[in-house]
């Protein structure tokens, strides 16, 4: 069996333009814990709570850590900063399947690309 060669520069990204209504928030967190019991042996360091959702890959196939928040960034860190803008580099390890779910999830849920947007590398 030929193994897996990962890409060391793959990343996912989306630009969240607004908050998640309290109503989607529910439906996003129980997507997340649906997958943290169907997952819990590819992913590490699983967080739901109600500002945000986050998790990785279990080492030796962790990358970035994949962060979603509830509400979008309000105070910009340099003057051009597009706070719609966030990424998270997997290096298409096992836990990227994971990752890209939840950004298609949202996007599908919210169906408007000016509200959220999706895409990665390829």
């Amino acid at each position: 069996m030929q193994q897996k060669e990962y890409t060391m520069g793959y990343t996912n990204y989306w630009h969240q333009y607004r908050d998640f209504t309290d109503q989607e928030w529910i439906q996003i967190q129980n997507e997340m814990m649906y997958i943290k019991d169907i997952q819990y042996k590819t992913l590490n360091k699983i967080t739901i709570t109600d500002e945000h959702i986050s998790f990785n890959g279990i080492r030796p196939f962790s990358c970035e850590t994949f962060f979603l928040n509830k509400t979008t960034c309000k105070d910009k860190l340099y003057e051009d900063q597009d706070l719609s803008f966030h990424f998270c580099k997997t290096r298409e390890y096992p836990y990227d399947i994971f990752v890209w779910h939840m950004l298609v999830f949202c996007a599908g849920m919210i169906n408007n690309i000016k509200e959220f947007n999706i895409s990665r590398d390829r």
